[in-house]
């Protein structure tokens, strides 16, 4: 699973708030401020899509800067992530869940709830629903037709659960769910492993949460 803990989040939340500086911050300065060693940072670094520290350190911030680019001309749907963090705030519990590289931003998010003192649930399986009668499940699916997210949202509605997601425009996740925030598709194919569509998540959470902690 590609989950950032201890460590690891240390590393990539550093990465992440220090974008346009890596080129002048080497990984063993990394390594130093998370206590550990370069082979953690190098980890991280492929988890996040990029062979090494090195790639990352000249690409990571040109990524981003596209990624805001391409989000400013389609637009993130302010009003639905307006939406979501309301009845995020409204609720008892919130259940939350994705698979593959999606895992990131479903811990990423569930900071953002810890911080905002709202109560949640990092779910692994259908069956730790099986006591759930209230609440919200939020799904993070880049191509919102992944079979576990998908059973997982039909599983929620039969209970009577409110589903929430992130996913790609038109996708089955995205008309099952009460609320989506629409990905839309990456075409460019620049990465084999997509970060591009990954980065595009993590920036609606970051929307997300500030929604979440205002």
């Amino acid at each position: 699973m590609n989950t950032f803990r201890g460590t690891e989040r240390i590393i990539y939340e550093f990465i992440i708030s220090h974008a346009k500086q890596l080129g002048e911050i080497s990984a063993k300065e990394i390594a130093a401020k998370a206590l550990t060693t370069t082979t953690s940072v190098n980890r991280v670094c492929k988890k996040m899509g990029y062979a090494s520290y090195t790639e990352l350190r000249y690409k990571l911030a040109a990524d981003l800067a596209r990624q805001r680019s391409s989000s400013e001309d389609e637009g993130l749907d302010q009003e639905v992530i307006a939406k979501l963090a309301s009845g995020l705030k409204a609720t008892n519990v919130v259940y939350l869940y994705s698979r593959g590289a999606s895992i990131v931003s479903v811990n990423y998010l569930s900071r953002f709830l810890s911080l905002a003192n709202i109560p949640h649930l990092v779910i692994t399986d259908i069956h730790q629903l099986t006591m759930a009668s209230a609440g919200i499940l939020v799904l993070i699916s880049k191509s919102g037709e992944t079979n576990a997210v998908v059973d997982m949202a039909h599983n929620a509605k039969r209970k009577g659960m409110k589903v929430f997601s992130i996913s790609l425009r038109g996708s089955t996740l995205s008309q099952i769910s009460h609320l989506n925030v629409n990905l839309e598709e990456q075409i460019d194919g620049i990465s084999l492993y997509s970060r591009e569509s990954q980065l595009h998540i993590l920036e609606v959470v970051d929307k997300l949460g500030e929604q979440l902690l205002t």
